[in-house]
């Protein structure tokens, strides 16, 4: 079996799992009237009751209910989503006859509700292979037949081979190249645009369940699920696209949705379509008559087009979606023209789109551009900062107002900023040309409009249900708001927690390649050294990265050089640079400065010659091994003590625990030969190199560390470490995950997978079964198991060689001697010896 997780994270079950994260510690409910109030306002009222009487007349809603739909709820669900198209169709169009009699100026919207709840579409993402029954769309009803029969020409399709096609390129050229994504199958891609053509044109989703009254957690779980995936959907292929609507129908109930890069929000109570006819046509007439920006449509993003008429994606017609996205089946070759502080850019292709249906974070999309003044090449990085945490009050006194609040966004170009402050040299960090906080996109105050949610530890109390006299719920929509609230309490909503988010843009400077696509070992370790260079000077600025990845060290041309035969001709090799980027989730000591750490550590006070004396004789006689007096000093001055104080006989017993993590043992005769050490021989620094920024006094955001989980340090994925603050031996653990990470799964230059990383027929040799064994249970695990293994090995590190390093690849032996000096460095740092903080626990980065 293929490492499927690894080579294709888009398949059904990790995207399912995505949707459930997102959920989990995201959804929030809050009061229904404060909901419709910020989102359906009832400034229309008499539109609204036109309509209303309108749809009497027509005999659409007659004696207390909506006619079309089935009186009890045991039905299928088919029997509901033409119907309740239909009637969603009419409350629209009665309530623009009614809007348009009231101001000539009010112009008909382009949008139809589209039942398609028995049309499955041919995909070549399995992701994307549902879609919701009914949604509200971006056409004329004049299209609507040619656009409905298009959708029906991809049903079609053999889903199977389209599967089979999908499979065996993405596994074969997404990790090891671009050209799958560029250069798709043209059979695939003819009708793959049509299904993006759908999705493009999504403004609203529905889903719907027959259950009223005897709604299961388990079963109102699943269907959120579903609508959340939906909403995942919609970001996915609407990179233009800031936050969307959705609907979930119980039969005759309705439950209201919306979500951002903040997670999720819902009612608190249902709306009974039969009970409350004229709220729910207020809901529909506002939600089917909204403008673009209104359902979240990104007003400074349009579609490029060479003739200079560039158009937003949701006013393009049919035929103009599928030109603009016909070789886009991925989305990487769409051209937008994106608008960054009056200056425009033209995007060339995408260079990761992969957090695009992120529902709660950043939602980080990355493209190569050109700015059209200049022609400068560029990268733009376009992500949802954070702002501080938002606690709700426990007091409705205490509540104050969004904008009186003393908040600071997290900005990524505000760290890129402070990092290469009065510097002109190349610091092999990620350069700043320009960013934006696009104004009006703050989650809270602009989309949510300072909405509240119901926390967790408050009792909400429901009206008694009334009951007929039989002693039954007259009123079921009751029972299915309780347990909505009490469900999504229960499982979902986080105490008192909610984190805004701003849209923000940076422009940099370099364009690169990952460090997966490597020319050569030697560029590959060259390129590793100079991100750690960067990594160094970052802590010397007071910049903790915290998300080393592979992504996020980039391999980057220096200069070209012209053939040395002919210099017309074209150039013939690249000299490059490692270069750090992604500093979203850095943090940064405002007041560490590094002037003043090197200042306090010329002061440092050594030991006394008796004290470097006796550390010198004491190994000297255990080991048979000279440490000159320097590395006394060092193991003398530089650990830290978390509660004693360090004194000579401890600093002793390190050095000694250093010597024999270098293979020397006790017990050595006297009569060998006696070997002398000096500080480069034991990995040590100088006893008066500055310490670096300790951060001791910063904990992790919302109380979840940061970082790529298949790369974080084993201590950081244990859920109970919150109170361990992030520091660079973390950060180097990650490295040493990163590197380890190619020599196992890579065969040579380019970034080419290894062979056995493919389907292999059964049964599988022992080798290529090791193999995937540990690729799974160090990289493509759920985290509680990559945490567990990683654990142990820290236990074990003995087990390194034989049960890791035995297996990468070939072409990576070389590296083998920096792994395992890397991984004795750690193993010392995390070590913790006799509770201080040792040298290689601090200065990691500088061994």
């Amino acid at each position: 079996m293929g490492l499927n997780a690894t080579l294709n994270r888009k398949l059904t079950e990790h995207v399912a799992a995505a949707v459930k994260n997102d959920l989990q510690k995201n959804t929030y409910l809050v009061d229904r009237e404060d909901f419709l109030q910020r989102f359906f306002p009832s400034d229309d009222d008499d539109a609204v009751r036109r309509t209303y009487n309108a749809l009497v007349s027509d005999k659409s809603y007659v004696n207390g209910r909506w006619a079309l739909l089935p009186e009890t709820p045991d039905n299928q669900e088919s029997a509901y989503y033409e119907p309740f198209a239909l009637i969603l169709n009419r409350i629209h169009q009665e309530y623009d006859k009614c809007k348009r009699a009231d101001n000539s100026n009010w112009a008909k919207s382009r949008r139809v509700w589209l039942n398609r709840h028995s049309e499955n579409p041919a995909s070549i993402i399995r992701a994307a292979s549902r879609r919701p029954g009914i949604a509200n769309l971006f056409i004329d009803e004049a299209q609507l037949d040619t656009f409905s029969k298009e959708l029906e020409s991809s049903c079609f399709i053999q889903i199977e081979e389209l599967e089979k096609q999908r499979q065996t390129k993405e596994a074969t050229e997404s990790s090891t190249s671009q050209t799958s994504k560029d250069d798709p199958d043209p059979k695939v891609s003819e009708h793959a645009e049509r299904i993006l053509a759908y999705w493009l044109r999504v403004a609203a989703v529905v889903e719907i369940r027959t259950k009223k009254s005897d709604m299961t957690s388990q079963e109102y779980q699943h269907t959120l699920e579903r609508l959340a995936g939906y909403f995942g959907q919609m970001f996915r292929e609407q990179h233009d696209r800031m936050f969307v609507f959705g609907l979930i129908l119980f039969h005759d109930s309705l439950s209201l949705w919306y979500c951002d890069r903040s997670g999720l929000l819902g009612v608190d109570r249902f709306i009974d379509i039969n009970q409350e006819p004229e709220l729910f046509i207020r809901v529909i007439a506002r939600l089917s008559t909204m403008s673009p920006t209104e359902l979240g449509w990104d007003p400074t993003m349009k579609v490029y087009s060479s003739d200079g008429q560039h158009a937003y994606s949701h006013s393009l017609e049919i035929g103009g979606v599928w030109e603009n996205f016909v070789r886009s089946t991925y989305l990487y070759r769409t051209r937008w023209v994106i608008k960054i502080n009056d200056e425009k850019y033209v995007t060339i292709r995408a260079l990761s789109l992969s957090c695009a249906e992120a529902m709660w974070g950043r939602g980080q999309l990355v493209w190569v551009a050109v700015n059209k003044n200049t022609r400068q090449v560029v990268v733009i990085k376009q992500s949802w900062s954070p702002f501080p945490t938002i606690e709700a009050p426990e007091d409705e006194d205490e509540r104050m107002a969004t904008e009186e609040r003393d908040l600071t966004i997290r900005s990524e170009a505000s760290v890129y900023n402070h990092a290469h402050s009065n510097q002109d040299g190349d610091m092999k960090v990620g350069r700043l040309i320009a960013h934006e906080e696009v104004a009006n996109t703050r989650t809270l105050l602009d989309f949510r409009r300072g909405i509240r949610h119901v926390p967790r530890d408050s009792t909400y109390q429901l009206v008694p249900a009334k009951r007929d006299l039989e002693g039954g719920l007259k009123d079921e929509m009751v029972h299915i708001s309780v347990v909505q609230l009490e469900w999504c309490q229960e499982r979902y909503v986080p105490p008192k927690q909610f984190t805004e988010r701003q849209l923000s843009r940076i422009v940099l400077k370099d364009y690169g390649y990952p460090l997966k696509r490597f020319r050569s070992l030697h560029e590959l370790v060259q390129s590793i050294e100079d991100c750690l260079e960067g990594y160094q000077y970052l802590l010397q600025k007071g910049v903790l990265h915290r998300d080393l990845s592979p992504g996020n060290c980039l391999i980057c041309p220096r200069s070209m050089l012209a053939h040395p035969d002919n210099t017309q001709t074209q150039p013939q090799s690249l000299e490059t640079v490692g270069r750090l980027i992604d500093l979203d989730h850095a943090k940064v000591d405002y007041g560490y400065k590094f002037d003043e750490a090197v200042a306090e550590a010329q002061k440092r006070v050594p030991p006394t010659e008796e004290q470097i004396r006796w550390v010198i004789d004491t190994i000297e006689e255990v080991y048979n091994v000279v440490v000159n007096a320097e590395i006394s000093k060092s193991v003398c001055v530089l650990p830290i003590p978390m509660n004693k104080t360090w004194i000579i006989i401890r600093a002793a017993e390190y050095a000694a625990s250093i010597i024999e993590s270098l293979g020397f043992r006790e017990g050595v005769m006297p009569n060998s030969e006696t070997r002398q050490l000096a500080l480069e021989d034991l990995g040590l620094v100088h006893w008066q190199t500055p310490l670096p920024p300790r951060f001791q006094n910063r904990g992790p955001e919302n109380a979840e560390r940061s970082g790529t989980i298949p790369y974080m340090s084993h201590v950081l994925l244990n859920e109970e470490s919150t109170t361990i603050p992030h520091t660079a031996v973390h950060d180097m653990e990650s490295m040493f995950w990163v590197l380890l990470y190619l020599c196992l799964t890579r065969k040579g230059p380019g970034g080419d997978l290894r062979d056995e990383l493919f389907d292999q027929p059964r049964p599988l040799e022992k080798s290529t079964r090791d193999l995937l064994l540990v690729v799974y249970c160090f990289y493509d695990s759920p985290t509680q198991v990559i945490q567990n293994n990683k654990n142990t090995l820290f236990k074990n590190p003995k087990d390194l060689d034989p049960l890791i390093l035995h297996h990468i690849h070939p072409y990576f032996n070389d590296v083998k001697p920096i792994l395992r000096e890397w991984w004795r460095i750690l193993c010392l740092g995390f070590k913790r010896y006799n509770d201080a903080e040792t040298i290689e626990y601090i200065h990691t980065p500088r061994l």
